[in-house]
């Protein structure tokens, strides 16, 4: 019977994990499978013990506790991929702990990638959950690109993914500690997978949604954080190989441009396009910043609870 084991790191958001696992609590189980769930937790003080503890009488399969000493994201990503080897799952799964997921997510996620062979990584949809305050022109920024299922993808990130546990077993994959407070260690895993041969797809039926606080519904935090995201393609086209000047030359051309743009969008009035054009262009300075080896902790502070 293929085993599937769901893991979620977290660190100090003991409300939002606990909405994580009572919606993974009724999730439908994939026909002939067995399910368990792992929490990773990557604070020292064991923040998400008593949370994971006061649930398993009650949870409906195995959940499985972990304190991870080293501090950073792909540290706790990499200690999931060992407890998953110690379990002999199969499959690794991974949601974030401000997600909550739709009854039937994960058997569209399992059924995809065995309708394709079983050797595919899966990739879902994320829905954002935004607060009611949320201004309607700033609401098309949080609302990720997408894919009809069936998409081919070149990479894809941990806020909800399947993936055969070969990519960890027999390819020897783990995410970069390098940099442990940065963000872009799942990019970085499944483009390194996609090299090695791996076939990502999109299933955009395996829905989970994400709950943003008030705080990043904003055009400040999303500057930052396409600004975050800008430097760690730079960073990741330099590891690929890509001379400095070629990157200098091609992010500041388009930043300039950006700029230019989103002038002429403030001196038309067009707040949705200003905006765009402005987050366009924090992405590509992120990009010159990241070509001059700028890496930004992403994950140094925390957002919601």
């Amino acid at each position: 019977m293929p085993k599937i084991n769901i893991c979620i790191c977290t660190y100090q958001r003991p409300k939002l994990l606990t909405d994580c696992l009572q919606s993974l609590a009724s999730i439908v189980v994939p026909s002939e499978t067995e399910v368990t769930v792992t929490v990773i937790d990557n604070d020292q003080t064991g923040s998400a013990e008593a949370t994971v503890t006061g649930l398993t009488e009650t949870f409906p399969f195995n959940i499985y506790y972990h304190c991870e000493d080293k501090r950073g994201i792909p540290c706790a990503r990499n200690r999931a991929v060992e407890e998953t080897h110690r379990l002999g799952s199969d499959y690794l799964v991974f949601i974030d702990d401000d997600e909550w997921v739709e009854p039937l997510w994960l058997d569209k996620l399992y059924a995809y990638c065995q309708n394709q062979g079983g050797d595919i990584v899966v990739s879902g949809d994320v829905i954002p959950e935004l607060p009611d305050k949320t201004p309607e022109y700033m609401r098309p920024f949080f609302n990720q690109k997408q894919h009809p299922t069936g998409t081919l993808l070149g990479f894809c990130a941990t806020n909800n993914v399947l993936s055969p546990i070969y990519l960890t077993k027999d390819l020897g994959l783990r995410f970069d500690e390098s940099h442990p407070l940065a963000g872009g260690s799942d990019r970085r895993f499944f483009y390194e997978a996609v090299k090695a041969g791996v076939k990502i797809k999109k299933c955009a039926e395996a829905l989970v949604h994400e709950s943003v606080p008030e705080n990043r519904a904003t055009l400040r935090w999303l500057s930052k954080r396409k600004f975050k995201g800008g430097t760690t393609i730079g960073w990741e086209e330099k590891q690929n190989g890509r001379s400095t000047l070629g990157i200098i030359y091609s992010a500041g051309r388009k930043l300039i441009i950006e700029l230019f743009l989103a002038g002429i969008m403030f001196l038309v009035g067009n707040k949705y396009k200003q905006n765009k054009r402005w987050l366009k262009a924090c992405r590509h300075l992120g990009v010159l910043s990241g070509a001059f080896g700028l890496r930004v902790d992403s994950y140094k502070s925390v957002d919601g609870q």
